[in-house]
């Protein structure tokens, strides 16, 4: 048994992507000859504990992986339909919400990331996975000095070192919640708190995170990626 989780959010409406989600949960595009979902749940050994995150036709997700994967232990994080009274729904929230299944070293891994690479254990070190890229436009990116991470940027950004691709090892868990919980309490409608925020929390309280360059990353978030990512594979 592997000593630390994997963390799938699968939540989101995938509005970039509104001709295929309209009536599919967006981790269950087909790429290639199996969906994104599929990808991601067998870049890891069977004997990793899942937790996918569940809200946007979560019913589609839950069917698929209950029938696709039968002898996988996962853990389903059921978020309400409709967001409690003055909250809004964002990536920080999905994953306060599967907070309690987390309670130690894990890996969040996005629902619209495909990579080839081998992806490390979390247990050592916290590590944030890279990819090469030109225009920032799209994608949060993160600077890195000797191999460690110096800040995370946000979209736009005209210096940067490597596009942030949705996938991030958390040695430290409980020091990754608390900073999400401190910026979910600052601003519970921030439909924009996500993963990186609550990292550059941590790096200002002095934690450490390694670089990974990867040499493969397949976007499937918006319609030109997918069109991509289908050529591809």
């Amino acid at each position: 048994m592997q000593n630390y989780k994997v963390l799938i959010t699968t939540s989101g409406f995938g509005e970039r992507l509104k001709e295929y989600t309209k009536f599919w949960n967006k981790s269950l595009i087909l790429v290639g000859n199996k969906p994104v979902l599929s990808y991601i749940i067998e870049s890891y050994p069977k004997d990793v504990e899942l937790v996918i995150t569940l809200r946007y036709l979560g019913w589609q997700v839950k069917d698929f992986v209950s029938q696709a994967y039968p002898n996988r232990k996962i853990i389903f994080s059921e978020e309400p339909e409709k967001a409690p009274e003055g909250v809004n729904f964002s990536l920080g929230f999905s994953m306060l919400q599967a907070r309690e299944h987390l309670q130690s070293p894990f890996i969040f891994h996005a629902g619209d990331t495909i990579v080839k690479d081998s992806i490390p254990s979390p247990v050592a070190e916290n590590w944030n996975a890279g990819y090469p890229c030109n225009d920032a436009t799209h994608y949060t990116t993160f600077s890195v000095q000797e191999g460690k991470f110096k800040h995370i940027n946000e979209k736009g950004a005209k210096e940067f070192d490597l596009a942030h691709i949705g996938l991030v090892g958390i040695k430290d868990y409980e020091l990754f919640f608390e900073s999400l919980e401190y910026l979910y309490n600052k601003d519970e409608k921030d439909t924009a708190l996500n993963d990186t925020r609550a990292i550059n929390v941590m790096l200002e309280k002095a934690a450490k995170f390694k670089a990974i360059k990867f040499n493969t990353w397949l976007d499937i978030g918006n319609p030109q990626s997918l069109k991509y990512a289908r050529e591809h594979l």
